[in-house]
């Protein structure tokens, strides 16, 4: 009599083990990249003259430097995406972006990224420390302390801070990276302004 009730038994556990197994089905992984600003290059105007910049090196917090998108639920609170994850080093994608948009919107597209050979003569040089880049509430929120200096890094010309807030169109993460290229694009802007204003002097 107890082996049938044993075999019962088994065969219980097995079917939900594997009714388990079923329904802990893990939904598909979602990754994303940072992408430039689709405009014309930017054309040399009146007496401006073509500049060459080499754009870093490029600063990130450790926590934001992962796989996982971070979004921040409050000031001392951060969540780590499980399923929506940057398929690139958002360090490198950073840099790679702003060097692009800044190669549309300067007099030239002589931009490089950090490290550049000895070759590549720049005029300037940006450097970048990003101390917020997430979704919070909403927005994403890019805050950044960047400077200009001499193409020898030498002399430097200008120190700033900056920061950005541009809505997130929902709830998403895919709108989420969305309002982030909006706030990196800003933010070329303000460098490529900037530099063309040296570049003016």
């Amino acid at each position: 009599m107890r082996e049938p009730a044993m075999r019962s038994t088994f065969l219980t556990a097995s079917l939900g083990a594997l009714l388990l197994t079923g329904c802990g089905t893990s939904p598909d992984t979602r990754f994303y990249v940072l992408s430039a600003v689709q405009e014309p290059a930017r054309a040399l105007a009146g007496q401006e003259r073509e500049i060459a910049l080499g754009v870093g090196p490029v600063e990130l917090p450790e926590y934001l430097d992962r796989p996982q998108i971070v979004t921040r639920r409050d000031p001392n609170e951060l969540q780590l995406a499980e399923f929506d994850k940057w398929a690139e080093s958002l360090k490198d994608g950073v840099t790679q972006v702003l060097a692009e948009n800044l190669a549309t919107r300067l007099p030239s597209r002589k931009v490089v990224t950090y490290p550049w050979k000895r070759s590549a003569q720049v005029d300037y040089q940006l450097v970048v420390k990003v101390t917020r880049f997430e979704g919070s509430g909403g927005e994403a929120v890019l805050s950044v302390r960047w400077s200009v200096s001499s193409g020898d890094g030498k002399t430097e010309l200008l120190v700033r801070e900056s920061r950005y807030a541009e809505p997130a169109a929902g709830t998403d993460y895919r709108a989420t990276v969305a309002a982030m290229n909006r706030a990196l694009a800003r933010f070329s802007r303000d460098v490529a302004e900037a530099v063309r204003s040296l570049g003016r002097v």
